[in-house]
């Protein structure tokens, strides 16, 4: 035996990995854990007004879990969205050019009919330049208005804490009233249906391994194995211990704490038969 591969053999045994033949199911120990696990803040600073969940309440995906105060930007998004509302300024410029094409047509009949001079047709054309010019600027000026409300309705979403999963919240961080810094966390949310198990397995039973093989999973308490399926096999092994990560999901009915030592195994798939050759004639 190499010095290498002994330090593996005790590297393994430390992961609770035994040496197993290709093909053999061996157990392994690992850990289950949470399918979701996030810590949550907002990304802006402020007062914290309100958290509207306590530790151990679940929720769901999109649901409102806490709010800085906004009292100052719902008054200053109320005038942003009269502006925003107000079209008197597009509809007055939109009469005035109306006005002043009508008159160009006008000064350009009697034009054309020797009955106005150049230099009152110029001053028509003009007029009318200008007024398409100024029917521009209030549109612009309206879709600047209407952006800066947008823009302020989405800072106030900003100021809303929202659930991105289904799940439950393991710990509430922050506490009201709290001025708090952007990023800082705030709220702990977890699911344990699924649960989720990362083993270490030894590289000849990772190799036949891909998403949808089936593991088998000894929990404690329960002398029966129960079945989960692999959902990750890593593309990079670990070279000292010669195994790959293999993520599992676990169904859990039964809502198991997450974080109990369970052992794995993964039955051999039956081979399929090659496919028999197609008879001649």
């Amino acid at each position: 035996m190499t010095q290498r591969t002994a330090w593996a053999l005790i590297l393994l045994a430390a992961l609770g990995v035994r040496p197993c033949r290709a093909g053999q199911a061996e157990p392994i120990k690992a850990i289950t854990s949470p399918s979701v696990d996030l810590t949550l803040s907002l990304t802006r600073a402020g007062k914290l007004a309100k958290v509207f969940v306590r530790p151990g309440q679940k929720v769901r995906a999109g649901e409102l879990l806490a709010q800085l105060d906004d009292s100052v930007e719902r008054k200053e998004l109320a005038l942003l969205k009269a502006q925003a509302d107000d079209t008197t300024a597009v509809q007055a410029a939109t009469t005035r050019y109306e006005r002043a094409r009508t008159v160009l047509v006008k000064v350009q009949q009697a034009y054309d009919s020797n009955a106005a001079p150049p230099r009152e047709l110029e001053d028509a054309r003009l007029d009318a330049a200008l007024a398409e010019f100024d029917l521009a600027a209030a549109r612009l000026r309206h879709a600047l208005d209407e952006g800066k409300y947008q823009k302020a309705n989405l800072d106030l979403e900003r100021m809303r804490l929202v659930s991105p999963a289904d799940g439950e919240i393991e710990r509430v961080i922050a506490k009201e009233g709290e001025s708090i810094d952007a990023l800082t966390p705030v709220l702990r949310l977890v699911s344990v249906a699924p649960l989720w198990i990362d083993a270490p397995v030894p590289l000849d039973i990772g190799r036949r391994l891909a998403a949808g093989s089936k593991a088998m999973v000894t929990l404690p308490g329960r002398d029966a194995p129960v079945e989960g399926k692999v959902i990750h096999v890593s593309r990079v092994a670990d070279p000292a211990s010669e195994t790959l990560e293999v993520r599992i999901e676990l169904a859990n009915p039964t809502a198991r704490f997450a974080g109990e030592h369970v052992t794995v195994t993964f039955p051999q798939e039956p081979a399929k038969a090659p496919p028999e050759p197609a008879k001649r004639d």
